[in-house]
């Protein structure tokens, strides 16, 4: 898969697909294609990314063992002027009496000088991430394509096949899945559903098929528009957990590709598979894969939500210095220790259910303050101590041109969040985690930009926020995040969103199981031994569980 990363191999954006994703893909494309393979005399193709050419070689040769008497015209595009030569040539030996064109430049800026209509579109394209992608090459595509927010690059390859394909041709993709469920790619999606038909959706999740640290999927689709969830056939395989449970074994993760249950490689991984269709077609939806049975589950969840954590207060990210050498550590002795704008700090290494773990001792060089009722710069010579420290780092904070373009302090913090807010309880959390990591806190400190925190509304009553502590720290939400979102990343982890927390239930408060949950998580916040929070939290379990599936 085609992936950019830092290294000089992957400087292209560029991991090749394996054999079996690309005869999988091949097939999946000719099983929906409304092209009569058997009676066509001509067929065109297009690989916008084609590399080395892996995805054409499988999919001329399905295209032969149908109709070994037509005749294939395969375009492809390459930015490497070498590897287009390379793979032209390898093309041709391959297959001789095709016609075979390969252009060394860049699809995107090719594309509206492409007037060719394809049968066939088949693509694994570079991923290639906004900040390594660059800004203002982001905002031209961005302003192309008429989208908003962060973008990567293969969003716009997904929306130009509509240029491109031809009425009754299909297109298949290997891409991330990220865009399945983040906010920026709600345009992506919204442009998809009403500008194609998409046939199917396969989410590799954690499968590791490829050597990157993204989570691949396959998505197949054509000219038309998406009118129901129930059309577009989805299958899920993410890595299980509960390897002692009952598996069937397979050699390739593709040998159970259609089918439904746990199935266990050689090497040892279980992996559950589970057959479906896209959750909602609807604007501004998550792709997330509808199942009865998850159906029905979250169903009886929402019939037992009273409130959403949204209903809790505002939820924001930490603050981003953009010069944390500077700004933060956990070494203030000595002269520093006299600096003036020093403020406790709080950070993943803080991380703990209800309670942070331990005493946090890193702080924060804060630079902002309200003054009657707006966020302004301290100014520094009120403040020699600090004064005198930021100057020693001058020539990096200054060098920030952002910041000095924004008409802000060369001194200041870039995202300080409003300093007001602070001193107010907060329920803090993790961004990415395995077991979900959300904590109160009353001290009045800092998050840092490596968490998220809920800036609680003053007319919440505390009960309740205790009760979310129960519910958001339970075992219950990590089987509802993955019933609702249903995405990971690799290890296991869960990626805490503000899309996806937001959402989370808090059930009826005045039941005698939410009265007892709330009194567990009184007595954690309290103080108590591990061996106590341990039974503590087992009982939240079991009690979250009961609270939202009672029918």
């Amino acid at each position: 898969m085609r992936y950019k990363n830092e290294s000089k191999e992957k400087s292209n954006g560029i991991i090749y697909t394996p054999i079996e994703m690309a005869d999988f893909l091949a097939l999946e494309m000719i099983k929906y294609s409304q092209f009569d393979l058997k009676k066509a005399k001509e067929v065109n193709i297009l690989d916008p990314a084609i590399g080395e050419g892996e995805l054409i070689l499988s999919m001329v040769s399905k295209i032969l063992a149908i109709n070994s008497e037509i005749l294939i015209n395969i375009d492809g595009y390459e930015t490497d002027a070498t590897v287009a030569t390379k793979t032209e040539h390898f093309i041709r030996q391959q297959f001789p009496s095709a016609n075979v064109s390969i252009i060394a430049q860049d699809f995107l800026e090719a594309i509206d000088n492409i007037d060719k209509k394809y049968n066939y579109i088949i693509a694994n394209p570079p991923y290639i991430r906004t900040q390594i992608l660059g800004a203002d090459k982001a905002q031209e595509i961005s302003n192309k394509m008429n989208l908003s927010g962060r973008i990567d690059i293969y969003y716009a390859f997904l929306l130009y096949m509509k240029k491109i394909l031809s009425d009754d041709g299909v297109s298949g993709y290997i891409t991330s899945n990220k865009f399945f469920t983040i906010k920026s790619g709600s345009c992506v999606r919204d442009f998809m559903i009403g500008n194609y038909k998409i046939h199917s959706i396969v989410d590799f999740g954690d499968t590791k098929l490829f050597n990157a640290s993204v989570l691949p999927c396959i998505i197949v689709f054509s000219n038309g528009r998406t009118t129901t969830p129930e059309e577009v056939n989805f299958t899920s395989i993410y890595e299980s957990k509960n390897s002692t449970s009952p598996s069937s074994s397979i050699v390739s993760i593709f040998d159970s590709i259609n089918k439904e249950g746990r199935y266990s490689l050689e090497d040892g991984r279980v992996f559950d598979y589970c057959q479906g269709h896209l959750h909602d077609v609807s604007k501004g939806a998550l792709w997330v894969i509808a199942s009865n049975e998850r159906k029905k589950w979250l169903t009886t969840v929402e019939s037992n939500t009273w409130l959403h954590l949204s209903d809790l207060g505002k939820i924001r990210v930490g603050i981003k210095t953009t010069a944390d050498n500077v700004f933060i550590g956990d070494d203030w002795t000595g002269e520093k220790a006299k600096i003036e704008l020093l403020r406790p700090l709080i950070t993943h290494r803080d991380a703990g259910q209800i309670v942070a773990k331990g005493k946090s001792t890193w702080k924060v060089l804060y630079t902002h303050t309200t003054v009657d009722g707006k966020k302004v710069a301290y100014d520094i010579d009120d403040y020699p101590e600090s004064k005198s420290y930021l100057e020693q780092h001058y020539e990096q904070l200054a060098g920030r041109n952002y910041v000095i373009k924004a008409k802000r302090n060369w001194y200041e913090i870039w995202v300080p969040q409003n300093p007001d807010s602070w001193k107010n309880r907060k329920i803090v959390f993790r961004d990415i985690s395995e077991k979900p990591a959300f904590w109160l806190d009353e001290t009045g400190a800092i998050v840092n930009g490596d968490c998220y925190w809920i800036d609680i509304d003053s007319s919440v009553f505390e009960d309740t926020i205790y009760l979310a502590l129960a519910v958001v720290n339970s075992s219950f939400i990590e089987k509802y995040y993955d019933a609702k979102f249903n995405t990971k990343l690799y290890s296991g982890k869960r990626r805490y969103m503000t899309q996806y927390v937001e959402q989370f239930p808090i059930p009826n408060p005045n039941t005698d199981e939410a009265r007892e949950a709330i009194n567990f998580v009184k007595k954690i916040i309290a103080g108590c031994s591990e061996a106590e929070t341990t039974r503590y939290m087992n009982n939240i379990n079991k009690l979250t569980e009961q609270m939202f599936m009672t029918a």
